[in-house]
């Protein structure tokens, strides 16, 4: 299957808007289910980036050893600390988690995750469970391969059959994986095969729905970069939260993605910019819109 895309260097920007009425709950309430000890940042970008990106309440879920370390860097993002095996999210932590959170607009899993056992069958329980947008990144990826439309019912990945709206951000080793998991042809096959929408990142990234696609061509080597997927998780986690289509705020997010990062390399340098630096460029970014 092939969805001819539309390129673009300037894609549509449709940012939720603010009314002066607005409180913290109103703005969006953001869940992101991340981190071990492996990788701590990568839960603390994610964070970080969807606050930047303007969610008005976001919590962030780490393994229990994890959360003095993403204290430390998170001043205003209250913290849950997650059950855990062996630095890694424990499958029973989610009921925990789920009885602490009373709102959830949407949720982010997977950045920083690893495919230990206990942390797979973790994102599989969050994937069968859930019944709001959802999006799934890094490790987490892999509890979506088991699931095509047809196989719904039995495979159960997500809550109501197939409910809940998805997006899966795989860059290229990842949507390989992905694809020989499901028998998919390309992005397009697996966002028809299992309903969701496919953000194929790379220098030009594609995303796909089963009804159709855009291409960006506005990406910079400046986010070949560790961590800078975590953020690209955040800003569109935040824009789910915030109560856009899964479509508009995969386009929205990728777009404000790699304006930060062109953002950051004219302050630093195509090569000293970090991941770090885009959650400051976000900002910039986002101010001149």
């Amino acid at each position: 299957m092939h969805l001819p895309p539309t390129p673009t260097d300037a894609a549509m920007l449709h940012l939720p808007p603010i009314p002066a009425d607005a409180n913290k709950y109103s703005r969006g309430s953001l869940l992101i289910l991340a981190g071990s000890a492996r990788f701590p940042g990568a839960a603390v970008l994610c964070a970080q980036a969807a606050a930047r990106t303007g969610a008005g309440y976001v919590t962030l879920a780490v393994p229990a050893s994890v959360a003095p370390a993403a204290q430390t860097h998170l001043l205003s993002i209250p913290l849950i600390a997650a059950t855990e095996g062996s630095g890694a999210f424990a499958p029973e932590a989610l009921t925990d988690i789920l009885r602490t959170v009373t709102h959830i607009d949407a949720i982010v899993c997977g950045p920083g995750l690893t495919d230990a056992p206990d942390a797979l069958a973790f994102a599989a329980q969050v994937a069968r469970t859930v019944s709001v947008p959802l999006l799934l990144d890094a490790d987490a990826l892999r509890v979506a391969g088991s699931r095509t439309t047809h196989q719904a019912s039995s495979a159960g990945l997500l809550a109501d059959d197939g409910a809940a709206p998805l997006i899966l951000t795989p860059h290229a080793g990842e949507l390989r994986r992905l694809l020989a998991a499901t028998g998919a042809t390309d992005a397009a096959d697996l966002a028809q095969r299992i309903d969701a929408v496919v953000v194929a990142k790379g220098p030009q990234t594609l995303i796909v729905s089963p009804e159709r696609s855009q291409l960006f061509t506005s990406g910079t080597p400046a986010l070949a970069k560790a961590g800078t997927g975590d953020v690209l998780s955040g800003i569109i986690g935040a824009l789910l939260a915030q109560g856009m289509e899964p479509f508009e705020a995969a386009c929205t997010g990728v777009e404000l993605h790699g304006r930060a990062g062109h953002s950051a390399a004219e302050r630093l340098g195509i090569r000293s910019v970090m991941a770090e630096d885009l959650i400051v460029s976000l900002a910039e970014v986002l101010r001149f819109l």
